[in-house]
């Protein structure tokens, strides 16, 4: 380089320095310190920053981007809650279960025959008085809407004591519940009477209407279309069927 040489020649062979060749030297000696150094911080401030992260990594809890709190529950879950209270519902009422029946209802809940939650009791035992029998299928949600969760369960049924007498079990029938916030706001049965009414409610109706004129009004309201939810004409419900039941079996209808 021709900065040392210069240097060198002064040095060896007392040769006068070209003007300005020491402060030349001097700047590329000042200038190169000060490149390591800003080197040196870079390298520095690198380790440090990678330290950092690894910290943070490892910190219980830090991870937030990856494991949120508290997560939203997702509408698969939403709907196997609502498929879960409707289930319950319904098999507790196949089950003649009223206290867990009605576990399940809001307070102003819509159920089958206009019955309120405080009828349901009767309600069920009605049912129970018919020899009802209830075949569940898989209750399935059919749509969201702010006035809840709409879910379909498909049943068989035995009533009137069909099953005694070799008719049915009657398929195609269904309750429609809603479900809000756990609890059951609506619950409806729509019956698939296509064969049942034939078989066993219009022949039942006509033998009581026969045989037992003064429990018709009692038992039957509209004229023979729906039953009375009464203490009294469950009670002629229970003993009625199980006379036609008989009469049936003795071939005398």
């Amino acid at each position: 380089m021709p900065d040392v040489r210069e240097v060198y020649e002064m040095v060896t062979k007392q040769k006068p320095p070209e003007p300005g060749a020491l402060e030349r030297q001097q700047r590329r000696q000042v200038r190169t310190a000060r490149n390591r150094k800003i080197g040196a911080f870079v390298v520095a401030a690198a380790i440090g920053l990678v330290a950092v992260v690894l910290v943070l990594v490892n910190v219980p809890g830090s991870d937030t981007a990856t494991t949120p709190a508290d997560p939203p529950a997702p509408v698969e879950q939403a709907d196997a809650a609502a498929v879960e209270v409707a289930t319950g519902f319904v098999r507790a009422v196949g089950a003649f279960d009223t206290d867990r029946a009605i576990d399940y209802l809001t307070d102003f809940a819509e159920l089958p025959e206009g019955a309120t939650p405080e009828e349901l009791p009767l309600l069920i035992s009605l049912y129970e008085a018919l020899g009802y029998e209830q075949m569940l299928d898989p209750c399935e949600v059919t749509g969201t809407s702010a006035s809840g969760t709409a879910v379909r369960c498909p049943f068989d049924f035995h009533s009137i004591r069909s099953d005694e007498i070799g008719r049915g079990p009657y398929r195609g029938s269904y309750w429609d519940i809603t479900v809000i916030d756990g609890k059951i706001s609506s619950a409806i049965q729509s019956w698939e009477t296509e064969k049942f009414s034939p078989q066993m409610w219009e022949p039942f109706s006509d033998w009581v209407a026969e045989t037992h004129p003064k429990d018709f009004n009692v038992m039957y309201v509209d004229g023979g279309d729906g039953f009375r939810i009464t203490e009294e004409s469950i009670q002629l419900w229970e003993t009625n069927s199980e006379r036609y039941v008989k009469e049936v079996q003795r071939g005398n209808v």
